[in-house]
């Protein structure tokens, strides 16, 4: 049967599979015409960021035009820390500049969500209350992998413990016990290969309780690339059977905006900091990205994205996101450049094994057409190069991927699907008390064990590792759930 895969799409937002038959037609990103709505969207992986606001008594708002009536436009107000309580501030700030606030984030960050004229938010930006403003910006909805029983290449064997000698694999672990976020499309909570704990929808900008449902297919693929039950039935997971939290990031028109991520993000900090030792999550996965850049002092005064997720950090956290599908540097990409998190880089591995260099065993597509060789990095992975951004980056298999979809089973590629194969690696590491600590401290950790596990076994790793570079990208150690 041929396999359902994800295909890249010209749209902003979330990190996609290229289509092999596709490559080498993109189009530059950069000259496709602005969209008619007020809110500033995110034009593609590919595409710039446009430029959306200028200084206001050290915030950041949107131009206000000198002609013609305002356009009401999104923002993200983050407020200063010595507010005594978000809801009280925004409450005020509403009545008083004649604003509309959706959402008021109490963890991660301390703020709100709102939609306002730029005129007000360039009056509110000089509120002694307030600490900076930004336009939110906007993604879009992942493609459904659709459900699909072909039996392909098990990519779990070789971060499992697999060999260059062929030896056997070390007999199957207990089920993982560290809770871990999956902030995506949602997560069918029925499919029995699963362990899924609960769900959040961030749909709508705050976080509501909900029974986990996913009729988009991504988020639930990329759940069972973190846990899928060691059952003998489907897949197996990089940490079989851990704890998973849904927490939907896409409405029902297929968008993703920064007030649903950042909510995400407010929530899995939340969950640190409430009465519930029971639901407190160590990792979080975001297999979404779009154009932006790294920002100083954590994003403070300029990225709230950023910002919620360094403090989130900080409240230990750790966050395993995707690199990128378009072949370029991350440095380009936010959240996959931002230092606080695990980027994953995508490879190519058909068998299960390193240096075999065997054909592609799933799908239809002709992978010599794209150069797509076997224990090679994916022809379509983002990559590091700068020194700060090498510190964080690390590979996993993204090529042939089996995984969870509503109703079966799915193939797929991208680095959307070796993100939470390191965020399993990283649970895993976790739950065996190797990765122990702050947030921060917990990714250094595992970072350490997975260049030692790669030094002292140098044919676990592939053509474009640290050992045999690749000139110009840097693609990281690969991920390994062995040897902790």
């Amino acid at each position: 049967m041929e396999a359902t895969m994800f295909s890249y799409v010209r749209r902003p937002g979330i990190l996609r599979q290229p289509a092999p038959a596709t490559a080498g037609r993109r189009k530059d990103p950069g000259k496709s015409a602005p969209p008619p709505k007020a809110r500033q969207r995110i034009r593609g992986i590919l595409g710039g960021l446009a430029a959306l606001s200028l200084a206001v008594a050290g915030s950041l708002v949107a131009a206000v035009p000198s002609t013609g009536a305002e356009q009401k436009q999104d923002y993200i107000v983050v407020l200063k820390d010595g507010a005594v309580d978000a809801g009280t501030a925004a409450s005020a700030q509403q009545g008083k500049y004649g604003l509309a606030v959706s959402t008021v984030y109490r963890n991660a960050v301390k703020g709100y969500a709102a939609t306002m004229t730029p005129s007000a938010a360039a009056r509110l930006a000089a509120d002694p209350g307030v600490d900076f403003i930004t336009v939110a910006r906007e993604f879009d909805q992942p493609e459904d992998p659709g459900p699909n029983n072909q039996v392909a290449p098990l990519w779990w064997l070789r971060i499992g413990g697999s060999l260059p000698d062929g030896g056997q694999l070390p007999q199957a672990r207990d089920a993982v016990d560290v809770n871990v976020a999956v902030i995506d499309s949602g997560i069918d909570s029925s499919h029995p290969d699963l362990n899924v704990q609960g769900g959040i929808d961030c749909s709508t900008g705050s976080p509501v309780k909900v029974t986990s449902t996913d009729t988009v297919g991504h988020g639930t693929f990329v759940a069972g690339v973190i846990g899928a039950k060691d059952n003998n039935l489907g897949v197996i997971g990089t940490a079989p059977g851990t704890p998973l939290w849904s927490i939907r990031v896409v409405d029902d028109a297929g968008l993703i905006t920064e007030e649903m991520l950042i909510c995400a993000i407010d929530w899995v900090t939340a969950t640190l900091n409430d009465d519930d030792p029971e639901n407190d999550i160590a990792v979080a996965n975001i297999s979404i990205g779009g154009p932006g850049a790294e920002t100083e002092n954590c994003g403070k005064g300029t990225d709230p994205m950023h910002y919620a997720i360094c403090r989130s950090v900080d409240a230990g956290v750790v966050y395993a996101v995707a690199a990128g599908n378009s072949g370029q540097d991350i440095a380009g990409f936010v959240p996959a450049t931002y230092d606080e998190v695990l980027t994953a880089t995508a490879i190519a591995d058909f068998d299960g094994k390193p240096d075999s260099l065997k054909s592609p065993l799933c799908g239809t597509e002709d992978w010599s057409k794209v150069g797509q060789k076997d224990d090679f990095p994916a022809y379509f992975s983002n990559y590091a190069s700068g020194s700060a951004d090498k510190a964080h980056t690390i590979a996993a298999p993204g090529v042939c991927m089996t995984s969870t979809a509503p109703g079966g089973y799915g193939v797929a590629h991208g680095t959307s699907f070796a993100s939470p194969a390191v965020a399993g690696s990283l649970a895993l590491c976790i739950s065996e008390g190797a990765c122990e600590g702050s947030g921060k401290e917990a990714m250094s950790r595992f970072l350490e064990l997975t260049a030692a596990y790669n030094e002292d076994n140098r044919g676990f790793g592939f053509e474009g590792d640290p050992f045999r570079p690749a000139e110009g990208k840097f693609y990281g150690y690969l991920a390994q759930i062995a040897g902790y």
